[in-house]
């Protein structure tokens, strides 16, 4: 009989730490989904100053341009 109770014994340990485990790997979901949010935020804001450069470049370069041109064509 000692038998079949060490093994009920251990088979609840065993579930015991599995549900540990499960607790644990949910944790880490949530911080990863955290994770995953935070980065999308920083994509976005990255992408969002990656376009206002080329908007500043386009137009610094467009008014450079029209001086160029300006003093080009009236100060020969």
């Amino acid at each position: 009989m000692t038998n079949h109770d060490d093994l009920h014994r251990d088979i609840g340990r065993m579930e015991g730490r599995l549900d540990a485990m499960d607790d644990r790997l949910s944790k880490m979901e949530a911080v990863l989904d955290r994770i995953d949010q935070r980065l999308a935020k920083i994509e976005s804001n990255e992408s969002k100053r990656e376009g206002g450069w080329r908007v500043i470049l386009f137009v610094t370069s467009t008014a450079s341009a029209v001086v160029a041109w300006v003093v080009s064509t009236f100060f020969k």
